[in-house]
């Protein structure tokens, strides 16, 4: 009892960051930001987060196998927003030390994280898992591109707008390019989630903080 206490105040400490993440970003720079994936992705885990706070309020088994796996798939999508920036984006940003930028690239990818390694029941992936946690990137990916070469909206604070990042800025650097980076990116991220999945496939018990 004391530790499903102490996991739902952690869980509403997520949300509340999440939320407050995803906030700043708009309220500061304007609507247009839900066109970055680092937006939309902190907005699904502060959904995700909150739906978390509802059910365990409600008395909901989130030990699930389906809800799990579900749970993992978020888990990557907000993963890779964590890992993308820092590598490849952080070091041309001039200001790094942003409340928002802390929380939405770092703070709540990095929580989200530490929940689904510490709460989350082990063995209860699917081998195939990893493949479907791909479709939320792939299909930012697209969106991403369709709107640089055709719908256009502008991206704040963008220096290719009307591409989120520049690594999606096909006039610019060619095919060539993009399809590199999207498909190292693709790799290393299939990657990973074998490598999560691996993880939670070991036999040592349930989370720590859901005994």
């Amino acid at each position: 009892m004391k530790n499903q206490s102490l996991l739902f105040y952690s869980r509403c400490l997520l949300a509340a960051l999440a939320i407050t993440g995803t906030a700043l970003e708009i309220i500061k720079y304007g609507i247009g930001m839900l066109m970055y994936y680092t937006v939309q992705s902190n907005l699904l885990v502060s959904v995700f987060a909150v739906y978390m706070v509802y059910a365990m309020h409600k008395g909901h088994d989130l030990q699930s196998s389906k809800f799990l796996r579900i749970k993992a798939a978020v888990t990557m999508s907000i993963m890779i927003t964590c890992v993308v920036y820092h590598f490849m984006l952080a070091p041309l940003v001039d200001d790094f030390w942003r409340v928002e930028n802390l929380l939405c690239h770092y703070i709540v990818p990095l929580y989200f994280l530490s929940d689904t390694l510490l709460v989350d029941r082990q063995q209860q992936y699917k081998w195939f898992d990893p493949i479907w946690w791909t479709l939320l990137p792939i299909l930012y990916m697209i969106f991403g591109l369709v709107n640089g070469l055709f719908i256009k909206i502008p991206i704040p604070d963008a220096k290719d707008s009307p591409f989120a990042y520049f690594f999606l800025n096909v006039p610019k650097y060619g095919w060539n390019f993009v399809l590199t980076y999207a498909g190292t990116i693709f790799v290393a991220y299939l990657f990973s989630g074998f490598i999560l999945a691996g993880v939670k496939s070991l036999n040592v018990g349930r989370g720590l903080l859901n005994r």
